[in-house]
């Protein structure tokens, strides 16, 4: 069986970009705010522009990547854009507060508060996937049943 990955590759094209843009204008206003914790690095000391562009890429791939398998498991558009969103934001809010920056011995106050904003951040995010997936024309993958009497994949036939 062959399934047509065109708007797969639609959905990618299209994702990617917007979600990096999500992610740009999100840092830009949570700076303009004031609102971003400071790291203890040295004065001075700026990220390149290419490796915060790369970070978010990578960041996007990987949000788009889970969409795709949450939405292989059926359900609305929309509503598999928030679980892909609200599972990326366990994983980037409290679990990275609880493992990197508490262990780090960093102040953990400034940190949990930008978990509420992350938490935003990736509902827009998850729905942004949503949308775009409906622009592209994604659907899910229909799941077919193995017939009766067949073992289960990646078994071998009993003797």
């Amino acid at each position: 069986m062959r399934y047509d990955l065109r708007p797969v590759r639609r959905f990618l094209v299209l994702a990617l970009p917007t979600l990096v843009l999500a992610m740009a204008l999100f840092r830009s206003g949570v700076e303009a705010l004031g609102r971003a914790p400071a790291l203890t690095h040295p004065p001075g000391m700026i990220l390149p522009v290419w490796l915060v562009i790369g970070t978010w890429l990578l960041e996007a791939l990987a949000l788009a990547a889970l969409y795709l398998l949450v939405q292989a498991s059926g359900g609305g558009r929309l509503l598999n854009g928030l679980l892909t969103g609200w599972i990326a934001w366990v994983f980037r809010g409290p679990l990275l507060v609880i493992a990197v920056v508490t262990l780090a011995g960093q102040p953990a106050g400034p940190w949990w508060t930008m978990t509420f904003s992350w938490w935003v951040l990736y509902t827009v995010c998850g729905l942004l996937l949503g949308l775009v997936a409906v622009a592209s024309g994604l659907k899910p993958v229909p799941i077919q049943p193995s017939p009766p009497g067949t073992p289960p994949r990646g078994t071998a036939p009993l003797p």
